[in-house]
């Protein structure tokens, strides 16, 4: 928290990996991954939000397509042949790491954070380019949210939100496995969601 100009959003995006800063060293471990989403200046475009929102999965939709390419490699191999028995060892291994990272209900997360953050069923298949600004950050805040990064980095995250949509994103943020770090004015969602505070000043 802090008055406007003393350096909140900064703060985020220095530690977010976004800014330099001009003393000190920041310090993370190894695989640590960020996710940070700004107050604004978001513009989306060329995709559905179905579309938008999977395409954080990409190496689940890689493997997916891989996956594809095995079983018509499979069909058109003889049974019991070598080539057959390589290509089904990899079809398995990688079958299993897709179903053990929830691959077969990419669409079901999606469609669950969408409808949470105010979406219906019918905007999911509609172009990002057709919403407002304020929308369009609900999108990049699902998308966000469905990384789940080791540190969350949200800047005025309810500025865009209607109170059905804050309510949601509160219980989320309390559910929330890893870290995050947010900047708001709004004292009622800080108090139900975070439990430090900083304030930043002079």
């Amino acid at each position: 928290v802090g008055a406007n100009g003393t350096g909140k959003s900064t703060l985020l995006k220095v530690l977010g990996g976004i800014e330099s800063f001009d003393k000190g060293t920041l310090q993370a471990a190894k695989g640590i991954t960020f996710g940070y989403l700004p107050q604004d200046g978001l513009a989306l475009s060329g995709r559905t939000v179905l579309e938008e929102c999977i395409s954080v999965f990409g190496d689940l939709l890689d493997m997916e397509r891989e996956m594809e390419t095995l079983t018509h490699r499979m069909a058109e191999s003889e049974p019991g042949s070598d080539e057959y028995k390589r290509v089904a060892e990899r079809y398995h291994r990688i079958e299993t790491e897709f179903q053990g990272r929830d691959g077969y209900a990419l669409e079901a997360q999606v469609h669950t954070v969408l409808n949470g953050l105010g979406f219906s069923p019918d905007d999911a298949h509609r172009p990002t380019e057709h919403f407002s600004g304020g929308w369009q950050m609900r999108v990049s805040l699902a998308k966000l949210l469905l990384i789940r990064p080791s540190l969350l980095l949200l800047d005025e995250p309810t500025n865009h939100l209607d109170l059905e949509a804050r309510n949601w994103l509160e219980d989320y943020l309390n559910n929330y496995p890893n870290a995050f770090v947010l900047v708001s004015h709004d004292r009622y969602f800080l108090n139900a969601t975070v439990n430090k505070i900083l304030e930043i000043w002079n």
